[in-house]
């Protein structure tokens, strides 16, 4: 089928207003009608892969943009896109995308993206790719939540003493009332086989928040590390009192009860 340049225009044209009224399945169609006059004609390709993504049709979006990038290999979304959608090679496209946003300025529309590509990819366990997304939103603007996910990434990298120096930032500025903040400057002490340390912010955070069964558990394991059983079990009793379907918590008390 062979369309001319004005066909051409009304099928882009026809497509666009149906995605506007959320018409997906129409818009892939005409998208479609001009890729077989034209296949490749890069919007469309781009078009169709978005919307099979945005439909969870995966492997149809991975082949469009793959198609994509073999015509135009230089634009990031279409990279960042595939590293979501194909986890046996997220790795490579991450970094292409990467290397690409390297080398591009850093405009505000680029932040909302750039948070949700850091936060998911540490959540697939790509440490690095994540540290590199929170870089460029904390390069430019010190954001609380970058922060932590910053101190998170380096606490996953075992880098303690960097995590703790966001960590400890962040306490000063949440006025050392923020639980989250405060167990994570415990965890990283811990770490750091400063178990003191650990558990003095542990005190701080149970302060706060003295139903949490997680802190009197992390007190308690701690002290177990420590040789003191007792106030391993007092801590450890604790947490069950909260819940008494602790499972972590009944497995500790268990073993070191067993260890008698």
């Amino acid at each position: 089928m062979n369309i001319n340049n004005e066909e051409k225009k009304d099928l882009f044209e026809l497509a666009e207003t149906c995605i506007k009224e959320n018409k997906f399945e129409d818009a892939k169609n005409y998208y479609k009608l001009i890729l077989d006059s034209e296949p490749e004609n890069l919007e469309a390709l781009y078009m169709s892969g978005f919307l099979c993504m945005k439909n969870n049709l995966y492997k149809n979006a991975l082949e469009y943009f793959n198609k994509f990038i073999n015509l135009k290999n230089d634009n990031p979304f279409v990279y960042e896109y595939m590293g979501m959608m194909d986890e046996a090679n997220r790795t490579e496209y991450f970094n292409k995308a990467i290397e690409i946003n390297d080398n591009t300025k850093i405009m505000k529309k680029d932040y909302s993206r750039y948070i949700y590509i850091a936060f998911k990819s540490y959540e697939f366990g790509e440490y690095d790719i994540s540290l590199n997304y929170s870089n460029y939103i904390y390069n430019v603007r010190q954001m609380n939540g970058i922060a932590n996910l910053l101190g998170c990434i380096y606490y996953r990298k075992g880098d303690y003493d960097r995590a703790l120096s966001l960590f400890h930032d962040l306490n000063f500025i949440y006025e050392k009332n923020n639980v989250y903040i405060l167990c994570n400057i415990s965890s990283c002490y811990r770490k750091k086989k400063s178990n003191n340390m650990a558990i003095r912010y542990l005190e701080k955070a149970k302060e706060i928040d003295d139903g949490n069964k997680l802190i009197y558990y992390n007190i308690g394991s701690i002290y177990f590390d420590m040789g003191n059983k007792k106030s391993a079990l007092e801590n450890i009793d604790k947490a069950l009192s909260i819940d008494e379907n602790y499972e972590e918590a009944i497995k500790l008390k268990e073993y070191i009860n067993n260890l008698d």
